[in-house]
């Protein structure tokens, strides 16, 4: 099962550096794992709408304080990392494949301002990316991917090797490129299940 050190032992192993038991160990290893760790997966779930970070939230309304631009104001979810789409309550019978959606593509426009999410549906359901921490949840793949740019971010300050850092990157590139290859083709394979079964219930 994976954990934050397993996958920091991978980055440090694809280097060719000690493994650590704990962050908490004394030494270089553990501290660049520390300093790193949380940026570095943050900014791969950041950059690509992956199926086992995905969340809907109903949002919970604000004051607006621009009532003459938007109707209507709403808290930014704190575990937010990137907005996808915004839709409406689900209602029956509705032939809007929001699982395929990306944002804006309905016409459901919002503007983002600081901790504020603005725009002109109530209630307003957010479709977006968290900061999921649980390395439990992560596909083989990403992890993978994980570890290669976690390798990139360790080379220096523990290898001080300029080339080791240049091939650490080329094989995170990828390695990112099949886990979003694998996470692109199993979504569409679940979207196609799911609309052969509805056409069968229908």
């Amino acid at each position: 099962m994976a954990s934050i050190v397993s996958i920091c032992n991978l980055a440090l192993s694809n280097l060719g550096k000690d493994n650590i038991s704990a962050l908490t160990d004394a030494g270089a290893e553990a501290r660049a794992c520390n300093q790193f760790y949380d940026q570095t997966r943050d900014a791969l779930l950041q950059g690509y709408p992956w199926r086992f970070a995905g969340k809907t939230a109903s949002l919970a309304e604000v004051t607006n304080d621009k009532p003459g631009a938007w109707k209507y104001a709403y808290r930014y979810p704190t575990d937010c990392l990137k907005v996808r789409y915004l839709r409406p309550a689900y209602v029956e019978n509705d032939p809007t494949d929001y699982r395929a959606a990306q944002a804006d593509s309905f016409g459901f426009a919002h503007e983002i301002e600081g901790q504020t999410i603005y725009c002109d549906l109530s209630p307003a359901f957010l479709r977006y990316t968290f900061r999921n921490v649980d390395p439990t949840k992560y596909p083989p793949l990403f992890i993978e991917a994980l570890s290669w740019h976690l390798a990139v971010r360790f080379a220096m300050p523990l290898t001080r090797d300029p080339k080791m850092r240049a091939d650490a990157f080329q094989l995170a590139q990828q390695t990112q490129g099949l886990a979003q290859m694998a996470d692109a083709n199993e979504t569409r394979e679940t979207s196609d299940h799911d609309s052969e079964f509805a056409t069968e219930r229908a």
